[in-house]
């Protein structure tokens, strides 16, 4: 007998069993991401004959969509057991959980998946892309000068950098002090290590990982000349090894002998329309009609400022495809060949109000 329902304290050894048989993450990593990112009542999960098949967490943020606060969730952890796969459950507990999240008050639910299309069945798409700096071997590198090494001691100098770094894009994490520092020791449980650099005109930290084979750098921040000096000095120290580096996406960060390739990288899904409309605090005289087979609460006729309305609609649009023009990381325009237009004056003016910008997402948790 199958039953979806919202996690409990005492599912913890559970999910995190399964967390470890889907993804092998380390038991370091786990032990931390459990005692700290944990919180069952906005976790789902499907039992089946009395064996934990299949579940997903969530995790509270503000998302900085257009500069302006909007009330979202980070999903992670999405998985079902190997043994339970293909028989509809991710289905079942992508539902459950949006619709508990919409519950909740939320807006929006952002996530970095391996598999950006195995969501597009539930109207998460992409709203932003990564550049990926890469070389199967790392040449004789010249040491950097003034790159520092970033203890846990000093990872609240990062703080300010990462504020300034988060403005600038629609879709980052805008993470208060508190919850960066925990980012950092999330990077840290699992052998993560940071370099920085800083003068009164520059600045940039790089978050990375390196085994006896490879250099991954999971996150960087900061000015370009600052990133590229801080590359430098951890390619320095790595000769032979493979090297992997996400960068944001108009980057300048260059080595000869890297591949330079921009790719999707996050996806984002729609958990309240009004309550993202209002945050964004925008206005139009046209309204629009939204289709969403996930939260049915999404389906109706709407303004700019998150108002249902009784107008005719100037088009229809998918609830996935709205927010993608939501955050900036596409436009109606480009769109309009998958939307049904109804009023192309009203569609215009829509579409004025809403033109693209630059999108990106750093945070994994």
């Amino acid at each position: 007998m199958e039953k979806v329902r919202v996690a409990k304290q005492t599912d913890t050894t559970a999910y995190r069993n399964l967390w470890q048989t889907c993804f092998g993450d380390s038991d370091a990593f786990c032990q931390w991401f459990f005692e700290n990112r944990f919180l069952p009542d906005h976790c789902v999960c499907l039992e089946t004959d009395n064996q934990f098949a299949a579940c997903m967490q969530a995790f509270p943020y503000t998302v900085g969509i257009r500069e302006k606060e909007v009330k979202g969730v980070m999903l992670c952890g999405v998985c079902t057991h190997p043994t339970q796969r293909k028989k509809g459950y991710m289905n079942k507990i992508f539902r459950y959980e949006m619709n508990l999240l919409r519950q909740k008050g939320y807006a929006v639910a952002v996530h970095t998946p391996a598999v950006l299309e195995s969501y597009f069945s539930f109207g998460h798409y992409p709203v932003a892309d990564a550049c990926y700096l890469t070389t199967e071997t790392i040449p004789q590198v010249q040491p950097q000068k003034n790159v520092m090494t970033v203890t846990s001691k000093q990872w609240e100098m990062l703080y300010d950098g990462y504020v300034a770094f988060a403005k600038k894009y629609s879709g980052m994490i805008w993470r208060n002090k508190e919850d960066f520092l925990r980012k950092c020791q999330d990077y840290n449980a699992d052998g993560g290590m940071c370099k920085a650099y800083q003068n009164e005109n520059c600045f940039g930290y790089v978050f990375y990982y390196q085994t006896e084979t490879e250099v991954t750098c999971v996150e960087a921040v900061g000015d370009d000349a600052a990133i590229q000096m801080v590359l430098q000095e951890i390619l320095s120290q790595a000769k032979g090894l493979s090297f992997s580096a996400k960068l944001y996406t108009k980057t300048n960060v260059a080595f000869d002998f890297c591949k330079k390739e921009v790719k999707q990288k996050g996806v984002m899904g729609l958990v309240c329309v009004e309550t993202l409309l209002q945050a964004l605090a925008l206005q139009s005289n046209a309204a629009f009609a939204v289709q969403d087979d996930v939260v049915t609460e999404n389906n109706g006729c709407f303004t700019l400022n998150g108002k249902r309305s009784d107008k005719k609609p100037a088009f229809t649009i998918e609830a996935g495809r709205l927010l993608q023009v939501l955050v900036g990381y596409t436009s109606l325009e480009d769109l309009q060949d998958g939307i049904m237009i109804h009023d192309a004056a009203g569609f215009a003016e829509i579409a004025k109000a809403l033109p693209m910008v630059d999108c990106y997402i750093v945070d994994e948790y």
